[in-house]
């Protein structure tokens, strides 16, 4: 039963919230989108969310200046549903999602530092920028001002010099984020924590196996085996994912959760496929919060998951497009 507190603390907040999802854009409009050229797909955009960014576009405009403008604008949308909730937890998970942003571009800078590249768009390296002047892991380290994050690197350091990729460093940051995440999911109530703990489950579990699909892939042997960094919070306990990273037989899997028997039986291949399968769990869950946790942390969230799919595929979109016309003719 959800208490009256409950209730009277997500009725303001989600109706506006809910008003928000009406707005984004349905399957037709993708399945449209398919049949355009560019410019018949620009078009179409300008009618939308993305219209004020996409009046911008021209041939001269990079897709990154595009996904950099469409990001903001989504950062801004988290901003205002910050504001609509009113319990410094709620905004505080809020906050962290947010925070996702800021990690992926933290992993972003540190592989263009790997490769000794840079890049000619400010906005792509913001806060980090000043790590493409680094030296070494250690300059890295000492440049980093959050403290986590710095300790994160810190304790992924031996394993980075071991193996000479990035993967043990990107895990221990995105284990230190999701940890994060998990603590401020602790402090919701009762009724929130369930499903809240559904949808980044969810995430986590995703995370968790493509991260499994990429060690096979491209580390196997190059990683020590007590790095595997997997994060925990899941359906998939770690001691399911080191077993699955030893083991090569489908036949040899126990204890796997029914609906990740032919995904992690299908690793390392099709990765592409297999984390659209993924994302469509995650969506899952999301549309039952929109069910079951009407008056729950789970029609924002829900909704923030939403429009990164959004944006995500509107921006695949208009690069294909794009780089057809442009590039490959």
């Amino acid at each position: 039963m959800i208490e009256m507190k409950q209730i009277s603390r997500y009725a303001y907040a989600n109706t506006r919230i809910r008003a928000m999802v009406s707005k984004l854009l349905d399957e037709e409009f993708f399945i449209r989108a398919e049949t355009l050229n560019l410019q018949s797909f620009i078009e179409l955009l300008e009618k939308t969310y993305y219209g004020d960014i996409i009046k911008k576009f021209d041939r001269q405009l990079k897709i990154e200046d595009f996904e950099i403008m469409c990001i903001n604008k989504d950062r801004q949308l988290l901003k205002k549903i910050f504001n609509i909730l009113w319990s410094k937890n709620e905004k505080h998970l809020i906050f962290l999602l947010d925070e996702k942003y800021r990690i992926e571009q933290l992993k972003f800078v540190l592989r263009l530092w790997k490769k000794n590249q840079s890049t000619d768009i400010p906005e792509m390296t913001g806060e980090f920028s000043m790590l493409l002047k680094a030296k070494s892991i250690d300059d890295i380290i000492g440049l980093i001002d959050d403290k986590e994050y710095k300790e994160a690197i810190k304790n992924s350091k031996d394993a980075f010099l071991s193996s000479n990729c990035l993967y043990p460093v990107e895990v221990s940051i995105d284990r230190k984020y999701f940890e994060k995440l998990l603590k401020a999911i602790e402090r919701l109530s009762s009724a929130d924590r369930v499903i809240a703990r559904r949808i980044i489950g969810a995430q986590i579990d995703r995370e968790n196996l493509m991260w499994l699909g990429r060690i096979k892939l491209y580390y196997e042997g190059k990683i020590p085996e007590e790095f595997s960094g997997f994060i925990p919070g899941g359906t998939l306990s770690e001691k399911h994912l080191k077993m699955l990273l030893s083991q090569s037989s489908s036949e040899q899997y126990t204890g796997i959760p029914r609906q990740y028997l032919d995904i992690v039986a299908d690793l390392p291949e099709k990765l592409s496929e297999i984390d659209s399968i993924l994302e469509g769990m995650i969506m899952h869950e999301v549309k039952k919060a929109f069910v079951e946790g009407l008056f729950t942390i789970g029609v924002p969230v829900g909704y923030i998951f939403l429009k990164l799919r959004e944006t995500k595929k509107v921006i695949s979109f208009l690069a294909k497009k794009y780089y057809a016309t442009f590039v490959y003719q």
